[in-house]
């Protein structure tokens, strides 16, 4: 991670060693005050996410972060990438316990767990190696705890966020004449892998899978898919129902294409609208109400604010509009028009009727979305993060529906 650079924000120099440490013990210290807010007195991580942002990479380990004293890293595979806190190799979760007590520190009564993060089984198993402390629910609290992000995180945010934007902008220049959206979702994935893309989003909650993006074309934008995006597509085969799926792109029909950026595990997300030929008025103008439901939430989008408010502000401008009916999909509608991002494409906080409050360094997606029948979808999506002036935008290309 050293030398990376931070993009137009709080931090512009070089990332040395030592600033990387701290910005880990920044991390830290956040985890530790939301066990501290659920009483408990020690947390065992183990899930990718949570080691990719204790730690600075994924090994098969099991990281033990009590309130007081030092974190202990017990790998069984790997090699952590920023050791903060001692590095101890073991076999099993079980030698935990009396390794801890070898070295005199304390077992916890109270032990936070990964319960939404990990299987039944390993959960168990894990409260099972201490067997005199309480284990709880601890996903949540490592969510929260990372919903604000870090300067350094947002460093490797806005890196992805610019090349991203870079080759989102020109995608139209990937496009042939006769591609069917599965060819055009080639191409656009092949040049992100060129420019070092890692291939993946990960994604947090039960059944969601997904790839690099989705590229939808025409109505395919309005198929119903079982997993939780905004417009999701039918896909090309049963077994994985979301994105593209083989439909040739006509003239008259937009072309959707919502990338995840992803260079060095922190993930950036956009969207833009491509035309093939002449788009109906209709078209145009919802586009434009989704800009302007963009520039509102980013205005209010300041520490302090509501997600459910930005949310039913984002309703009554569709309301206003008259595009309640087509807003956020057609069949089934979703009930969401913002999600944060980090190491995982849908972190809290979701713009939504939820009752949490923005702070500053969130980093949010906001992606209203219209369906015109026939047509396809409009409207963008941008990657902010949050500011004491509103969001900022850190996906920045043109946002007008562009030609092919």
């Amino acid at each position: 991670m050293t030398g990376i650079k931070n993009v137009d924000l709080d931090y512009t120099g070089d990332w040395t060693e030592a600033l990387i440490q701290g910005d880990f013990a920044k991390r830290i210290e956040r985890v530790r005050a939301q066990l501290k807010r659920m009483d408990a007195q020690a947390a065992l991580c183990t899930a990718n996410p949570n080691l990719l942002y204790l730690t600075g990479g994924i090994c098969d380990g099991f990281y033990y972060l009590p309130v007081e004293g030092e974190p202990v890293f017990f790998v069984r595979r790997g090699e952590p990438e920023v050791p903060v806190g001692q590095v101890v190799r073991v076999l099993k979760p079980e030698q935990i316990p009396s390794w801890l007590q070898g070295e005199g520190m304390p077992l916890p009564d109270r032990l936070a767990l990964e319960d939404e993060d990990i299987s039944q089984a390993l959960y168990a198993r894990l409260a099972g190696a201490f067997p005199k402390a309480q284990a709880q629910p601890g996903s949540r609290a490592l969510r929260l705890a990372r919903s604000v992000k870090t300067p350094l995180e947002l460093s490797l945010i806005a890196q992805g966020c610019q090349i991203q934007s870079e080759i989102i902008a020109g995608a139209a220049q990937l496009y042939r004449e006769g591609m069917t959206d599965w060819d055009f979702a080639c191409a656009v994935e092949y040049t992100c892998r060129r420019k070092g893309h890692l291939g993946v989003f990960r994604t947090f909650g039960e059944r969601m899978e997904a790839h690099m993006g989705t590229l939808l074309a025409g109505d395919n934008a309005a198929a119903v898919s079982p997993y939780d995006f905004a417009l999701g597509g039918a896909g090309r085969h049963p077994s994985l129902p979301v994105g593209q799926c083989g439909a040739p792109i006509l003239d008259g029909q937009t072309v959707m294409v919502d990338f995840s950026a992803n260079y060095n595990g922190y993930l950036g997300d956009i969207t833009r609208i491509f035309a093939k030929g002449v788009l109906p008025k209709e078209a145009y103008a919802l586009h434009e109400l989704s800009l302007q439901i963009q520039r509102e939430l980013a205005q209010m989008g300041k520490p302090g604010a509501c997600c459910a408010a930005l949310y039913e502000r984002a309703l009554e401008i569709a309301r206003e509009g008259g595009a309640q009916r087509c807003f956020m999909g057609l069949e089934r509608q979703a009930r969401f028009v913002g999600h944060g991002l980090g190491i995982q494409i849908n972190e809290l906080p979701v713009i939504a009727q939820a009752d949490m409050a923005l702070e500053r360094g969130m980093v949010i997606a906001l992606e209203p979305k219209f369906i015109v029948p026939g047509v396809g979808a409009v409207g963008t999506e941008n990657t902010y993060v949050v500011m004491e002036e509103g969001m900022r935008l850190l996906t920045r290309c043109p946002q007008d529906i562009l030609p092919l």
